[in-house]
């Protein structure tokens, strides 16, 4: 699979903004070829609005994400007039937990934790086996889990981001402490960095 994280400035009404996804930019997200996943977050200190689209492949991916764009540039730029930051890569990981969809208010929303980790250079394969033996599980068996994908930057390789779902904030800040802990424990000889972190509650959540 393949995902794309778009980073974008919201000085506007993150309600009315989070209206117009909902209505209007899902339906058109999830006739594109290949959709697995969407869901979109307004970021916890305010300010800034974050999307995750999920397709098949690098090219059904990027072919709606210019789709997302055009859209947007046309129908939100009053809430979003900034170019997005876009982040995007092949999932090297990825586990889902009883998928959902939350179209209306009254829906139950989930928490995202985006994670962001740098200076790994050359570390692929001890990457991958502390992640597939040790923080994978440790995400995938806590209680309110309900999604996770993994994947190295396209563009700079030095990047390494993780998306993980969850119920509640509880729950998704335990399961963060555990990788945290799990990973400077594992990963301490190679100089380990705490990764950046951006959290929130999903406003929008849409899948096939």
């Amino acid at each position: 699979m393949y995902v794309v994280i778009r980073r974008t400035g919201l000085p506007g009404s993150a309600e009315e903004a989070a209206q117009r996804t909902r209505d209007h930019l899902v339906p058109l997200i999830q006739r594109r070829p290949g959709f697995r996943g969407y869901c979109g977050f307004v970021t916890e200190q305010g300010g800034a609005a974050y999307s995750v689209s999920i397709f098949d492949d690098k090219d059904t991916a990027m072919d709606a994400h210019q789709h997302v764009r055009a859209w947007i540039d046309t129908n939100m730029r009053d809430l979003m007039p900034g170019v997005p930051e876009v982040v995007a890569g092949e999932t090297v990981f990825d586990s889902i937990a009883h998928p959902q969809e939350q179209r209306k208010d009254e829906q139950q929303p989930l928490f995202v934790v985006v994670r962001t980790y740098r200076g790994l250079p050359g570390q692929t394969e001890t990457m991958h086996s502390v992640v597939s033996q040790h923080t994978l599980p440790a995400i995938t068996d806590a209680p309110g889990f309900r999604g996770f994908y993994a994947f190295r930057d396209e563009t700079d390789p030095d990047r390494a981001i993780s998306v993980t779902l969850f119920d509640s904030r509880e729950e998704a800040l335990r399961s963060h402490e555990a990788v945290v802990g799990i990973m400077r424990e594992r990963l301490g000889e190679m100089t380990y960095r705490v990764p950046q972190v951006t959290m929130g509650e999903t406003v929008v959540l849409a899948t096939v």
